[in-house]
């Protein structure tokens, strides 16, 4: 009986250590940028909410990224209603979408994002269908 209690322990022990190793991973990886991301990597940033100041913080797969022209921008800044009021609001050159692990597309201005890592394990908890958990 004895065995059994110390075996479960070690088990505990290390399935405890492997969770903590697998959490630290998906938080805290390689440090990066959106404004160098490569299709199919998943990322855990911090990105600024510029209308109100606030930081939301993401893990989500890029599946797509667009440099914008300036030509571009400034077709935007004409034709878009958004913060039209706003003299400081600029827009940046870098918008990457991300699939979020709801399934959910979103678009992401990159140099809006700061704290930016690429977890090692993030990749297969969406191929697994589980990051949504975290």
């Amino acid at each position: 009986m004895n065995d059994v209690l110390l075996f479960a322990s070690c088990f505990a022990i290390v399935s405890g250590l492997i969770g903590m190793f697998i959490l630290y991973h998906i938080y805290r990886g390689v440090h990066d940028s959106l404004a160098s991301a490569s299709v199919g990597s998943v990322y855990n940033f911090r990105y600024a909410q510029p209308l109100t100041g606030d930081y939301e913080r993401y893990l989500a797969k890029v599946v797509g990224i667009r440099k914008l022209e300036k030509h571009e921008i400034s077709r935007l800044n004409w034709s878009s209603n958004y913060r039209s009021y706003d003299k400081i609001f600029q827009r940046s050159p870098t918008l990457v979408t991300c699939e979020m692990a709801n399934g959910d597309f979103r678009q992401f201005y990159a140099e809006r994002s700061d704290m930016c890592r690429r977890p090692a394990v993030a990749g297969l908890l969406f191929k697994l269908g589980v990051a949504h958990l975290f």
